[in-house]
């Protein structure tokens, strides 16, 4: 029997007072999951039909065959939905669906067709206020920037993101993110066609525009600033000034928010985001986009539903999960407010929700959303610097202090990326694998953290089939027997003959010069810092020699 679900508003702004009826009915966007795929004319025989050759290297690496929910939609249903009139918004291979855009008395009629499994309202169907489409601006010429290579490094204002995940040591070692493809799925990218610290992706061909899955059109350089600001925690690439935590890595921009309102067709707007990256054979998914609550609460999703299957949002980010990529999702805002857990699609199963820590103390950031999720699985999954860190303004070199999951689940997706790179024949799970080991929680996760705070360059040595003798504690200082070491791993040559390091505060003042000793034999030497129990917790800028680092130190 066919289950047909319809959520019907009662009460709906604009109905004229008595009841009369409006001269133009309201349109909704309505899901329609049909009941098998006959009479498509693809088969999983002959995939690269529907699925690039990169998708399929992907998947192969992977171990993740191409099956029956890979396979295009029928395309009769589809011709039959037209020559009825229906206005479709965007089709799911995976969930085997549709969307349409009807009013209700039209959109009711669908149900008297046999291939119609079931039909739900996901929401108004609510005309943009943007500007026409315009092509991409030209770049112009821009004075460089003020450097603090001296200070902070050649990442510049970016080893405030990247150094609590390890990544400034794989920066130096030129581990940035080649040749892995990241979709970014977001509200709008304004003003990333012209932003200078987006110039090298752009000269070099490693910046595309994606569909705007909202407007059903490309642009996608409208709408919002949030994804711009997304997009340069991983791509910004100006040298001594701010640089990303995969600046070598080419990016695919993709609006899926619909800033117009928040409604469930945003969730499977995500679906239609990730079929296309998929088929695309993009490497890495960030979304920074959660959703519980909706401009109408009939669609609020109760933490009951939050277990990773009840939601059409997390049923299709688990698919994606299972195709070889590696995706990044937001883990929410909601962390001191009533309502503190995550959202969706971040409770799926896979899918790495990220929370938010303090990028100066690497303390939990307060408004980080929380797990479990409601069948009882850790989330998040892992953590990364979302309060206190630095991303790009609105115009030119600006660049502005930020907060929020939504920044955390980029850096984390470009050190991801960045890590790959350096790998490139590991599949997703090889990758994920020496990630989750690396995370200082790995022991002991909870629903406030996950896992913890990753350690990229722990990551990048289990990888190589490196080991130390540091106990994953390289880069933050230990009390042991009274005395506090730091510990590092740095290449041989920024050591040489040294015998000191200098130390100075956020601030650049000088805080003091502490001995050092090395070990090991190999190109990566393990570098101890003798440090006095009277140095403050927090990070520093350390100068070993003519080379900058950053240290963390935290008591044990």
């Amino acid at each position: 029997m066919k289950r047909i679900f319809i959520v019907l508003w009662v009460f709906v702004s604009g109905i004229m007072p008595g009841f009369a009826q409006p001269k133009a009915p309201l349109q909704f966007k309505w899901w329609l999951e049909f009941t098998d795929k006959a009479g498509t004319p693809y088969s999983t025989d002959h995939p690269e039909a529907f699925l690039s050759a990169r998708s399929l290297e992907r998947r192969a690496k992977s171990g993740s065959p191409v099956t029956l929910e890979d396979l295009p939609v029928s395309p009769v249903y589809l011709r039959t939905l037209r020559e009825k009139g229906f206005k479709i918004h965007g089709v799911s291979r995976w969930l085997n669906g549709v969307v349409l855009i009807a009013d209700t008395a039209t959109a009711l009629s669908a149900q008297q067709l046999p291939f119609i499994k079931n039909m739900t309202c996901v929401g108004r169907d609510i005309r943009i206020a943007n500007p026409p489409n315009r092509p991409s601006k030209k770049r112009m010429p821009a004075p460089p920037p003020p450097s603090v290579r001296e200070r902070l490094g050649p990442m510049g204002y970016g080893y405030i993101n990247a150094n609590p995940l390890s990544m400034p040591f794989l920066y130096d070692m030129n581990v940035r993110g080649k040749g892995i493809w990241i979709a970014v799925m977001d509200g709008g990218f304004t003003n990333t066609d012209t932003i200078s610290l987006f110039d090298s992706l752009a000269l070099q061909s490693r910046l595309w525009t994606g569909p705007d899955i909202v407007e059903r059109d490309k642009g996608v350089y409208e709408s919002a600033q949030h994804g711009t600001s997304v997009l340069s925690v991983m791509g910004a690439n100006t040298p001594g000034y701010f640089v990303g935590t995969a600046p070598d890595a080419t990016y695919f921009l993709l609006k899926t928010e619909d800033t117009g309102g928040e409604f469930p067709i945003e969730e499977i707007n995500w679906i239609f985001g990730a079929e296309w990256a998929d088929s695309l054979g993009v490497d890495i998914i960030n979304a920074s986009l959660g959703y519980t609550t909706f401009s109408n609460p009939v669609y609020n999703r109760p933490y009951s539903m939050l277990d990773g299957r009840s939601t059409i949002g997390a049923r299709g980010a688990s698919i994606a999960a299972q195709k070889g990529m590696i995706i990044c999702n937001s883990a929410g805002n909601s962390g001191d407010e009533p309502w503190h857990f995550l959202g969706v699609p971040a409770d799926a199963p896979g899918v790495v929700a990220v929370g938010a820590v303090d990028a100066q103390t690497g303390e939990h950031a307060p408004f980080s959303s929380y797990g479990p999720s409601a069948d009882g699985r850790i989330k998040p999954d892992l953590s990364a610097p979302g309060m206190n860190v630095v991303t790009a303004g609105n115009l030119g070199y600006q660049l502005t202090v930020s907060a929020g999951t939504s920044i955390a689940s980029p850096i984390l997706a470009g050190s991801f990326a960045a890590l790959w790179s350096a790998f490139p024949a590991y599949s997703s799970n090889d990758i994920l694998d020496a990630v989750y080991a690396s995370a200082h929680q790995k022991s002991a996760p909870d629903n406030k953290l996950g896992y913890g705070i990753p350690d990229f360059t722990l990551a990048w040595l289990r990888l190589k089939g490196l080991t130390t003798a540091v106990n994953d504690a390289y880069w933050y200082g230990v009390d042991s027997k009274n005395e506090r070491i730091a510990q590092l791993l740095l290449p041989e040559e920024w050591i040489k003959n040294e015998k000191d390091a200098l130390f100075y505060n956020n601030l650049g003042q000088f805080v003091g010069v502490f001995p050092l000793t090395t070990q090991g034999t190999s190109d990566v030497k393990l570098v101890e810092i003798n440090l006095p129990n009277s140095l403050p917790v927090g990070f520093y800028n350390v100068l070993i020699g003519q080379k900058w680092c950053r240290i963390g130190i935290a008591n044990n």
